[in-house]
C-alpha cells in the first residue's frame, strides 16, 4: 500500500470516528439493526420496514414540534390529545358544512364519504390553533406551561370524547387511502412527510436569524428580552409549529387506520417528549436540534419494533424501553459537544 493511500486512509478514517462520537445514538440504532436481523427473519422485510417507517413519521412529527417547543425551554403536554382533536374537528365541521349545503357527507356506520383537502385542511389549522391558545396562554398571561398544557390536555381528550358520542368516525377517500397506504419508490408517503418537514425545520430552525430566537430563548430568556427580542412572539410560534406538526401527525396516523377515535394516540405525548431527550434536547432549553429528534425516532421506533417482533408483553416494554430511554440519554452526552447545531 502507498504512503498516499496510508495518509488517504488515516484522513478519512477519523472523520468516521468524530461522527459516531458525535452522533452516538448511531451506534444504537446499529446495534438495534443488527440484533433484529440476527434473531429475527421478518425484522428486516420489506413489510416490516414499511411499518416501522410509518411509526417514525407519526412519532417523529409529534417530537419534532415538542423540540422546538422545548428549545424554548417550555413543554407541550398537549400534542397527542391535538393530534385527535384536529381530526375530530375536520369532520364535524366538514359534516357540519355539508348539512347546511344540502350534502350528506356521513354515511351509513358513522363514515365520512366527504371532500377530503377541505377536511385536512380545517385539521391543520385546527392545530395550528390550539397551539396559539397554549401559546398565548404561556407567554402572555404567564400560565405555567406545565399547566397550561395538561390542561389542554384534559379538555381536548374530553371534547374529542364529546364531539364523537363515543364512536369512531370512519374515513372513506381515495386521498386517505394514498396517504395512510402509498409507497413511492419503496419509501412510504407518510415518511416522505415526515422527511420535508424535518428538513424544513432544520433550514429554519437552524439556518434562519427566527429560528435562532428559540435557542437564545431556552439559553436566557432574561439576555434574550435585554438583546430586544420578543420572547412572546416567538414562544407562540414554538407552539403554533408544535400543533402544526400535530395536527400532521394526526393525518397520518389515522389515513393508516382508516378512522378515528377519542381514545386513540393516549400517551404519545409523553412518547414525544422521551423522543426528544433521546435525541439530546435539554429540558431546561437551548439545547438541541431536529436532525438528532431524527436518531431519537429512529432508536424509539425500531427498538419499539423490535420488542414487539419478539412478542414481549407491553408491561415489560415499558419497563425495557424505560432503560434503554436512560442509557440512550447518556449515550447521547459522550463526546458532544454543549453547543446546539
Amino acid at each position: 500500500m502507498s504512503d498516499a493511500t496510508l495518509k488517504s486512509s488515516s484522513a478519512s478514517f477519523p472523520s468516521l470516528v468524530t461522527l459516531l462520537r458525535a452522533e452516538p445514538l448511531l451506534w444504537l440504532i446499529a446495534a438495534i439493526i443488527v440484533t433484529g436481523a440476527v434473531t429475527s427473519e421478518y425484522y428486516l422485510t420489506g413489510q416490516n420496514i414499511e411499518n416501522l417507517l410509518r411509526s417514525v413519521s407519526v412519532f417523529g412529527l409529534l417530537a419534532l414540534g415538542m423540540t422546538v417547543v422545548m428549545l424554548t425551554g417550555r413543554i407541550d403536554l398537549s400534542v397527542a390529545a391535538t393530534m385527535i382533536f384536529s381530526i375530530v374537528v375536520g369532520v364535524k365541521v366538514m359534516v357540519l358544512l355539508g348539512d347546511g349545503l344540502g350534502l350528506r357527507w356521513l354515511v351509513k356506520g358513522n363514515t365520512y364519504a366527504g371532500p377530503s383537502l377541505p377536511f385536512l385542511a380545517i385539521a391543520i389549522v385546527t392545530g395550528c390553533a390550539v397551539g396559539a391558545v397554549n401559546g398565548i396562554g404561556i407567554a402572555y398571561f404567564r400560565i405555567a406551561p406545565f399547566i397550561m398544557t395538561l390542561v389542554s390536555l384534559t379538555a381536548l381528550r374530553g371534547f374529542n370524547y364529546v364531539l364523537t358520542d363515543g364512536h369512531p368516525y370512519y374515513l372513506r377517500s381515495p386521498v386517505f387511502a394514498f396517504i395512510g397506504d402509498q409507497v413511492v419508490l419503496g419509501i412510504p408517503f407518510s415518511t416522505l412527510v415526515f422527511l420535508a418537514v424535518l428538513v424544513a425545520l432544520i433550514l429554519f430552525v437552524n439556518g434562519t436569524v427566527a429560528g435562532s430566537r428559540f435557542y437564545a430563548i431556552g439559553g436566557s430568556e432574561r439576555a434574550a428580552l435585554y438583546a430586544g427580542i420578543r420572547t412572546e412572539r416567538f414562544v407562540v410560534l414554538a407552539y403554533m409549529i408544535s400543533g402544526f406538526c400535530a395536527a400532521l401527525a394526526g393525518i397520518l396516523f389515522t389515513a393508516r387506520l382508516k378512522s378515528v377515535d377519542a381514545p386513540l394516540a393516549s400517551g404519545y405525548e409523553l412518547t414525544a417528549i422521551a423522543i426528544a431527550v433521546i435525541g439530546g434536547t435539554a429540558l431546561s432549553g437551548g439545547v438541541g436540534s431536529p436532525w438528532r429528534t431524527l436518531l431519537g425516532s429512529l432508536v424509539f421506533a425500531s427498538g419499539l419494533n423490535l420488542l414487539a417482533i419478539w412478542g414481549i408483553g407491553t408491561w415489560y416494554q415499558n419497563l425495557i424501553v424505560g432503560t434503554v430511554l436512560i442509557a440512550a440519554v447518556a449515550l447521547s452526552r459522550i463526546g458532544r459537544p454543549r453547543a446546539s447545531s
